[in-house]
């Protein structure tokens, strides 16, 4: 049970008790969005951040030590917009400000984590980046202002990087989903990293996967239709294509096994109408994509056309006859095409999922 701890803030009239809630809630005090616990007066409908409310008159932050960064309730330059350079968001409320360097700093912004691991990535928080953000795709966030680019957390192996924007309004998704992810800051950020970095590495785990499988049936098919071209025997080649016809069934039963995976784990819902002029299964995040479009069957379409090209090479060599199907390059176009269909599905997973996430935060209700 979590001990009640009340306080006295120079910005409220009345006691502001600790209080937890599982939804968003504006707070009074940086005028920023917040999550998890705050400092809350029942009564006034009065939040605050519990970085607001335990801000230091005067503080430093590990990028700028011999700095001196002095706490405003306002930002002391009202004449022309002020920002914050941890997040690039507008500062309005309270925020620190340092003179000599001319920058400013939200409390929680100021409070962030300097480090966070999830498994075996490490990150730590930058100033400077030129690498991508997994979400917006960008080295600059689209919400920040324009002159400021924002802090980042970047892992040690240099593969993963949030912006410090993108990864709130990632947290603020979650907790307008009803997700719960932590009452701290920190643990809401390793909440957010257990979600949505373990879902990517998940998927980049299952990629590569399917992807290795796919290659190693293109280099077999490869090398069946080069054998087939430079050996005789009747034999061998029987062999061979008995051997091309397993990995074939293998590739097709594959294909058959990630669309039920696909199938299961995508979000998907019933529609009587819709692009289609009959009822079917649409992706619930891909603007109402239909499930089983070209990207989606190209590869079992390919490996079906290729089990049958394998059996039928494997019936006429069984029975010494000659094949009806005299193409040999046929198994090498149907591989090629699975591995194009992988291909077409990374690129839509990844073009969707920052569709999806880099969606405005419109229909959020504020506590």
């Amino acid at each position: 049970m979590m001990e009640l701890e009340v306080i006295r803030h120079d910005s409220h009239l009345h006691e502001l008790k600790l209080k937890s809630y599982n939804k968003l809630y504006r707070c009074n005090g940086c005028r920023e969005l917040g999550f998890g616990l705050r400092f809350r007066c029942e009564q006034c409908n009065f939040n605050l951040h519990k970085e607001c409310a335990h801000a230091d008159q005067t503080t430093s932050h590990d990028f700028f030590k011999n700095d001196t960064f002095k706490f405003f309730s306002k930002p002391p330059d009202r004449q022309r917009r002020t920002c914050c350079h941890g997040c690039g968001r507008d500062a309005i409320g309270f925020v620190y400000h340092c003179e000599d360097i001319g920058w400013y700093l939200h409390p929680c912004c100021h409070s962030l984590p300097c480090r966070l691991k999830f498994d075996y990535v490490e990150f730590r928080l930058r100033n400077r980046v030129t690498s991508t953000c997994l979400w917006c795709n960008k080295s600059w966030s689209e919400g920040t202002v324009s002159v400021i680019q924002g802090w980042s957390y970047v892992s040690e192996c240099k593969k993963y990087n949030f912006h410090v924007f993108c990864a709130t309004e990632m947290m603020f998704q979650e907790y307008e989903k009803g997700v719960h992810l932590g009452n701290s800051l920190e643990q809401s950020l390793q909440g957010f990293l257990e979600i949505y970095l373990g879902g990517i590495m998940k998927r980049q785990r299952r990629r590569n996967i399917v992807m290795s499988f796919v290659i190693t049936n293109l280099v077999l098919e490869l090398t069946s239709a080069l054998l087939d071209q430079v050996s005789s025997s009747p034999v061998n080649k029987s062999q061979r294509a008995l051997f091309g016809m397993l990995i074939s069934f293998a590739a097709m039963l594959m294909c058959i096994v990630e669309l039920i995976y696909e199938f299961r784990t995508e979000k998907l819902i019933w529609r009587w109408r819709g692009t289609l002029p009959f009822p079917w299964y649409y992706y619930l995040d891909q603007r109402r994509k239909p499930f089983g479009t070209f990207k989606d069957i190209v590869g079992l379409v390919c490996a079906l056309c290729q089990c049958v090209d394998a059996m039928v090479s494997y019936y006429y060599l069984r029975r010494h006859a000659h094949n009806l199907i005299r193409i040999s390059f046929f198994p090498i176009i149907f591989a090629f095409g699975i591995l194009f269909s992988q291909i077409l599905k990374n690129q839509d997973t990844k073009n969707s999922s920052r569709g999806n996430e880099t969606r405005a935060l419109t229909d959020i209700v504020i506590d």
